[in-house]
């Protein structure tokens, strides 16, 4: 008389673990689906002029500029994933889909780790960015081990009550830049680099914009290189120097090279033509901003 009762106790059993395994499914969505809304709510954009879009998180930043052809991005952020959320925000702000070009300002993985995100387009660097992009990936589970300790560390501040809300905030948004770029090398997502390359200057238009680019010599890296966009008067300057001109990188020693005297002078040559200047963490510098730099 006891096996029917069992029967029933196994099937309100089953029962049981399917509505737990819906009630955990449905969590784990939601999570998901609040970790994305999260997300979308951090990442900010703001409308440089009618052509160019500034899109960031925090100061992981990229910027693309829309032509008549298509659009032209410039560095693409240290991730795949957070790249093709920039991306998507792009399209939709420009209504275009059509990325001709991505130029990385050096080879830094914050600059060139989203570069995946824009397969199609021909990413443009100085020669020398290759060699250093792959430099950097030589040893892959050290640059793993290293995410992964800037991540416990940035884990640890957030945890600490040393900082306020606002300083909470862009702690959160550092552990979401890290973590996005350790979840790429976990995925094995990969790598892209630059098709085409140059040694000194470069010159080309894309529909009504046209772009002059210059290598500025070993300075922050091996590969930086200034862009500038005479018809939007603005200036790229990558990871060279931020506000009040402050360089970042040893001046003196850059100083006393024959290039600095070559880009000084391209620099001065196109000051007329310069309004903003746009940093490669998000900051928008003023000409005073450049004269500084160059009398630094």
């Amino acid at each position: 008389m006891r096996k029917p009762d069992l029967i029933i106790d196994l099937h309100i059993v089953s029962a049981v673990a399917l509505l737990l395994l819906l009630i955990f499914s449905n969590l784990l969505f939601a999570c998901i689906d609040n970790r994305n809304d999260s997300l979308n709510q951090l990442i900010t954009y703001k409308r440089l002029n009618s052509k160019t879009i500034q899109v960031a998180l925090g100061c992981d930043a990229i910027t693309a500029i829309s032509t008549k052809r298509g659009i032209v991005v410039i560095d693409s952020g240290i991730s795949s994933s957070l790249a093709k959320k920039y991306r998507e925000i792009i399209r939709k702000e420009f209504g275009l889909d059509n990325f001709l070009y991505l130029i990385n300002t050096h080879s830094h993985p914050d600059h060139t780790g989203g570069n995946l995100a824009f397969p199609e387009s021909v990413i443009i660097g100085h020669e020398n960015c290759e060699g250093e992009m792959l430099e950097y990936w030589k040893e892959p589970e050290k640059v793993k081990n290293g995410l992964v300790r800037i991540v416990d560390q940035l884990n640890k501040q957030l945890n600490s009550s040393e900082f306020n809300r606002d300083e909470q905030d862009e702690i959160k948004k550092q552990i979401i830049r890290y973590q996005s770029a350790l979840d790429d090398i976990n995925q094995q997502s990969g790598i892209l680099y630059p098709d085409k390359t140059f040694s000194d200057q470069m010159t080309f238009s894309v529909g009504d914009l046209s772009f002059s680019l210059i290598y500025f010599g070993a300075a922050h890296s091996k590969s930086d290189i200034i862009i500038h966009l005479p018809e939007l008067k603005i200036l790229f300057i990558g990871d060279l120097f931020s506000r009040y001109g402050r360089p970042h990188f040893e001046i003196g020693k850059v100083k006393k090279s024959e290039r600095w005297e070559i880009v000084k002078k391209w620099l001065l040559e196109r000051k007329a033509d310069v309004e903003q200047i746009i940093t490669g963490h998000g900051e928008v510098l003023s000409v005073d901003d450049l004269i500084a730099f160059i009398n630094y």
